[in-house]
């Protein structure tokens, strides 16, 4: 197989398109090459690096948008749009009984669509019993949060360059309080407003899966966060990446560049056809 013609680099899969939930922006997400699994295999699953790296090389937006400027529901709906191409739309997810008697493994299976329609903003005004939220127009996603007998607090979502910047400090729950809540200093009922607001403006993609153990029913509680848990799953694939270029290139002497170029599927595919022939 010496001097095999490298394939074509361009899948003819097409782009999967959605609407991201909290801007409303149409998105397009392109399939990884090896160059991103590279990417994934080198970097920590929780490092906003590589969200932003990935949403920046795969995915497309509207005109004027930048994804480093977007709430982080909105980037955390593109890793699992992106898991979902690779890895299939079912998460499984394994959790030991917490009662000692029991302690058996248990599965708890979902599916991301499902659980991207349960964290979708809710339609309608933003409010509670009282107080009520107003976007303020022409900035961003800045709000203010209005409430009887008390100061105004504007607020904005937290966007993926705000969790970049506080990225690695000793309290990023406070920085990014401090990057998005005006007046900074609020009194704790004001913050659970602030808060309660936040949640129903862009709903976090992350929380607590429930369910009751099989043999004892007892009650399960897994905390479930989306981003991290399908970009770990993501690395987990991604380090076969060179494996992949190992095989390929002794079988058919194409470069490492040429190999990295190819879409994920497509790779593989040619890798398994090249361990059968070594196996064979």
């Amino acid at each position: 197989m010496r001097g095999a013609r490298t394939p074509a680099a361009r899948s003819s899969a097409p782009r999967a398109r959605f609407s991201l939930p909290v801007s409303g922006a149409a998105a397009t997400l392109r399939h990884p090459t090896g160059a991103e699994d590279l990417l994934l295999a080198e970097f920590r699953a929780d490092d906003p690096v590589l969200a932003l790296t990935l949403a920046e090389r795969l995915g497309t937006i509207e005109p004027g948008m930048e994804w480093i400027e977007l709430p982080m529901p909105d980037i955390d709906t593109l890793i699992v749009r992106l898991r979902q191409g690779i890895a299939g739309n079912r998460v499984i997810a394994d959790v030991t009984c917490a009662k000692t008697e029991c302690a058996q493994r248990i599965d708890l299976s979902f599916s991301l669509d499902a659980y991207l329609g349960h964290h979708r903003p809710r339609p309608g005004a933003v409010r509670g019993r009282d107080w009520r939220v107003e976007r303020i127009p022409e900035a961003g996603f800045w709000y203010v949060l209005q409430a009887r007998n008390t100061e105004d607090v504007r607020f904005r979502l937290p966007a993926l360059r705000d969790v970049l910047a506080v990225d690695g400090q000793a309290d990023p729950v406070a920085a990014l309080a401090a990057r998005c809540i005006r007046p900074g200093s609020l009194p704790a009922r004001a913050r659970a407003r602030v808060e309660a607001a936040m949640a129903l403006l862009a709903p976090p993609l992350a929380g607590p899966l429930q369910g009751r153990c099989p043999d004892c029913g007892t009650p399960i509680a897994a905390r479930f966060e989306a981003r991290s848990y399908c970009l770990q799953e993501l690395r987990d694939r991604a380090r076969f990446v060179y494996d992949d270029i190992d095989v390929l290139a002794e079988r058919y002497h194409w470069t490492e560049r040429a190999i990295l170029r190819l879409p994920h599927a497509r790779r593989a595919s040619y890798a398994e056809r090249a361990r059968q022939a070594q196996a064979g």
